[in-house]
């Protein structure tokens, strides 16, 4: 951004007097040098300001010897009416030359701004489209995991319909021969020999046989993994109940001894976690 003394200086170097060039700036409100060239033009047969006669003669009386000496600068140069057309012209000149310079900086100004925009835009845009991808990624996994959930949850229940549909052969053969040997279909794990030892580890759980009590006194078993967490077993009982109490909601456990009620952040922890292993039974609150 030029200064004053460099607006000043590029008047003055155009052929204009400095008490006409501040004039013009004064005028011009200091707009800038093409402003100022334009009053100038349009005032260039007003006499020199003055402010510039009155400082030149006191220059005068302080220094006679001075005027004498150089009488140029006590006087004012008379130009022909060619040379103040010449003037012009070259004055006019500029001042379209310094328009011209000036749009066209104006001109690549904007063609810079412009290409910024785009160059936001584009970006913008990249991070959007990223943000989108994020997103479904997100909702492809979870509704992943909803399926994986969904197809463990039937695959219990059917596990649960079979273990009913032998439970009631094994009930009716009794029936029909109180003698007779329970014949299970669960194959009797096998036992594999250990040394002897003064003290035994306490067995690792892979599953835990959980006992579930509805309010109208009856109940479902079923055998979970340890590592399933305890909304699972929610979610089957929700799924098996047919009490006349279920309304649809989600059912709360608690246990009788020691009396506990599970807390919603419960059901997010194992079964192993919560020490319901290997075999538990929870009691639906009313």
């Amino acid at each position: 951004m030029s200064t004053v003394a460099d607006v000043l200086q590029t008047l003055t170097d155009m052929g204009f007097s400095e008490g006409k060039a501040k004039l013009a700036l004064t005028e011009t409100s200091w707009k800038g040098v093409e402003a100022a060239m334009e009053w100038l033009l349009a005032h260039a047969d007003d006499p020199e300001p003055s402010g510039v006669a009155d400082k030149s003669e006191e220059g005068s009386e302080e220094n006679p010897e001075s005027k004498e000496g150089t009488p140029s600068e006590s006087k004012p140069i008379i130009l022909t009416e060619e040379e103040k057309k010449a003037k012009l012209r070259r004055l006019e000149e500029l001042r379209v030359l310094k328009r011209k310079e000036r749009e066209e900086a104006e001109k690549s100004s904007e063609v810079e701004k412009e290409k910024k925009r785009i160059s936001e835009g584009k970006m913008l845009s990249s991070i959007r489209k990223n943000q989108d991808d994020l997103e479904m990624k997100k909702i492809a996994e979870e509704r992943r995991r909803e399926k994986l959930e969904t197809q463990r949850a039937k695959e219990r229940v059917r596990g649960q319909i079979e273990e009913d549909k032998r439970a009631r052969r094994e009930a009716e053969e009794k029936r029909r021969n109180p003698n007779a040997p329970r014949i299970s279909s669960i194959p009797p794990p096998s036992i594999k020999p250990v040394a002897a030892s003064s003290s035994e580890p306490n067995p690792k759980y892979t599953q835990s046989r959980i006992q579930i009590r509805l309010p109208n006194g009856s109940t479902l078993v079923q055998t979970f993994s340890v590592k399933e967490s305890l909304s699972s077993v929610r979610l089957y009982t929700n799924m098996n109940r047919s009490d006349p109490e279920f309304n649809g909601s989600a059912c709360q456990f608690m246990t009788s001894f020691p009396r506990k009620v599970f807390t919603q952040e419960e059901y997010e922890k194992t079964l192993e976690s919560l020490e319901l292993v290997p075999s538990a039974v929870l009691i639906v609150k009313k």
